[in-house]
């Protein structure tokens, strides 16, 4: 380029800051974006938050770097133009956190992404030099705008892969790690910058039109204030929800743990069908129930034998098979539990029908007398089915069992089992 343009100088002080706060800005994105990925449930919340902190940082850096920057006319900046260069720079960050907390990144990510962020960032700069209003225009060198371009790019993909990537960092090296992947970053920001400053010509004749607006070096110090409170309290609150998220995580797989224990405790090993104890507080409650609603219950004793048989693993898979069988004919409100190691019993709301009594334990009688086929071998079972109903026939569960053990005509069935049962 060719011509005569003002000549500006830099206050070294502003442009130290403006690389503190990218720093900083950088920091506290490698910060948020490990608390996302590490809190999913809360994926957007922080990421709004954290684009908002982040960007701000992003764009403090500019705006302290374009403060830094002195030419002997007086400068100002529009304000309009200057709140849509910040906007860009929090889409930004919003890009940069949702890329680098996906649980994955691959190529492609880096290669869409990157070219993405460069823009954003390009945009954000080059929309705050255009806030200064200049009469005539700034003339670009096309070499060093387009050097600032593939560093905004450049910059981009490796601030996502280093990002990405400190996750896999111990616990123990991930501070430091953060702090020198935060300075790369804080650097490759302020060398996209000050290239694009670079590439800018402002001819001998300019004067800002923008003189009237933000202006003055004093904006740095509130700026920067801003942006570091504001990136602390983001960071501070993320800190306390994620502890907060793993107290309740904690404390949501302690009740996990407690209820798979009651429920083990509770539980038949072989069948999942309630154990002798689960039927116990079953039967209270039954009991209870009954006396406030005033209807009364049935209780349905089941008792199988395998005369002859002596294989113990023929005759579990035999009453597992019938447990199952039992389970289908099982209703919503009943209670089915493996009372021993061949006895069942079934608590039930009785069914208005006078007959229906003499049907439910018809049923359970033609569940356990199906024969069953154990690796080729075929058991089939005796059976006893006794029935009492609360409070007839007992007013507690042993007096209910002592009843139901004495089977009624019909009830007791007993049938030989074939020889092929005899292990």
């Amino acid at each position: 380029m060719t011509g005569i343009y003002l000549s500006g100088q830099y206050d070294t002080g502003l442009v130290i800051l403006s690389y503190l706060v990218a720093s900083f800005a950088a920091y506290s994105a490698i910060d948020l974006a490990h608390r996302i990925h590490e809190n999913p449930s809360r994926q957007w919340l922080w990421l709004v938050l954290g684009a908002f902190a982040m960007g701000t940082g992003i764009w403090s850096m500019h705006f302290i770097g374009m403060q830094a920057f002195e030419l002997p006319i007086k400068m100002g900046y529009d304000l309009g133009k200057t709140l849509i260069s910040l906007v860009a720079a929090v889409l930004v960050a919003a890009l940069a956190l949702y890329v680098t907390s996906r649980p994955s990144m691959g190529a492609n990510a880096i290669l869409i992404g990157a070219p993405l962020m460069g823009a954003g960032i390009c945009i954000m700069h080059y929309t705050g030099m255009a806030a200064m209003e200049m009469q005539p225009g700034i003339q670009y060198d096309p070499w060093l705008l387009a050097a600032s371009v593939a560093i905004a790019v450049a910059a981009s993909g490796a601030a996502l892969w280093i990002v990405f990537n400190l996750r896999r960092i111990s616990r123990n090296r991930q501070t430091r790690a953060r702090l020198v992947a935060a300075a790369i970053m804080g650097f490759a920001v302020v060398g996209m910058h000050y290239t694009g400053m670079a590439a800018a010509h402002f001819p001998l004749n300019s004067f800002c039109r923008a003189s009237d607006s933000l202006t003055g070096a004093w904006t740095a110090g509130p700026v920067t204030a801003f942006t570091v409170a504001l990136c602390l309290i983001i960071m501070l609150l993320a800190g306390q929800d994620a502890r907060f998220q793993r107290r309740a995580a904690e404390e949501r797989r302690r009740r996990n743990e407690e209820e798979r224990a009651r429920t083990l405790a509770l539980s038949d090993a072989l069948t999942g069908l309630r154990n002798r104890a689960a039927y116990q507080q079953e039967v209270v409650n039954f009991m209870h129930q009954s006396n406030r609603n005033g209807k009364p219950f049935d209780l349905y004793y089941c008792v199988l034998s395998f005369t002859g048989v002596t294989n113990a693993g023929l005759i579990d898979h035999a009453v597992l098979t019938i447990s199952q069988r039992l389970r289908m004919l099982a209703h919503g409100g009943d209670c089915l539990a493996r009372y021993n190691r061949t006895e069942f019993v079934l608590l039930r709301t009785p069914e208005s029908a006078p007959d229906a009594r003499g049907f439910v334990r018809d049923q359970l009688l033609q569940a356990c007398l199906q024969p069953v086929l154990v690796d080729g071998v075929q058991l089939q079972a005796r059976a006893h089915i006794g029935m009492a109903q609360y409070p007839q026939d007992g007013a507690s569960s042993r007096q209910l069992m002592v009843t139901a053990s004495r089977a009624p005509d019909g009830a007791k069935v007993m049938l030989p089992n074939p020889a092929s049962a005899v292990a």
